[in-house]
């Protein structure tokens, strides 16, 4: 008798992107959240099923430097549409990376949960996401962004 075994599925990401769900309508910028959504991921995965600390530190790293250059590009694109409360969502921005620095510092010195960053950011980018920068989405679109 013939049978197959099923091979075990991967684990589902820890932040699986969903475009109605966390998107804002303007393309690069959903691009580039689910990148970070992915990264996210990642370190998340490090972190549960490599337990490798050291590759999720670097991750993390990486993390807080696209995250930087995004929200460098998301304020610059903004500007140049004259977007409403930029100087708000500006300091949101800071704030995060402040609080991902942090935290980063608290990870490495073993003084918070390995998990306690990959939480926090998917809990902040989403919140981020419905809340303040969809605020932004019809200006952008009006200024022809999709």
């Amino acid at each position: 008798m013939w049978f197959s075994r099923s091979q075990p599925q991967p684990p589902a990401p820890f932040f699986e992107w969903s475009n109605p769900e966390h998107g804002t309508g303007v393309s690069m910028f959903d691009q580039e959240h689910r990148q970070l959504a992915a990264m996210i991921s990642r370190v998340h995965a490090a972190l549960v099923q490599e337990r490798d600390r050291a590759k999720a530190r670097q991750l993390m790293e990486h993390l807080i430097q696209e995250t930087r250059a995004h929200f460098v590009h998301e304020e610059t694109v903004m500007a140049e549409a004259s977007v409403p409360d930029l100087e708000a969502h500006g300091a949101e921005h800071a704030a995060l990376l402040q609080e991902a620095h942090d935290l980063l510092r608290q990870f490495h010195a073993g003084s918070i949960s390995a998990l306690a960053l990959p939480i926090f950011l998917k809990n902040w980018l989403i919140r981020h996401i419905q809340g303040t920068d969809r605020k932004y989405a019809p200006v952008l679109r009006r200024h022809g962004l999709r």
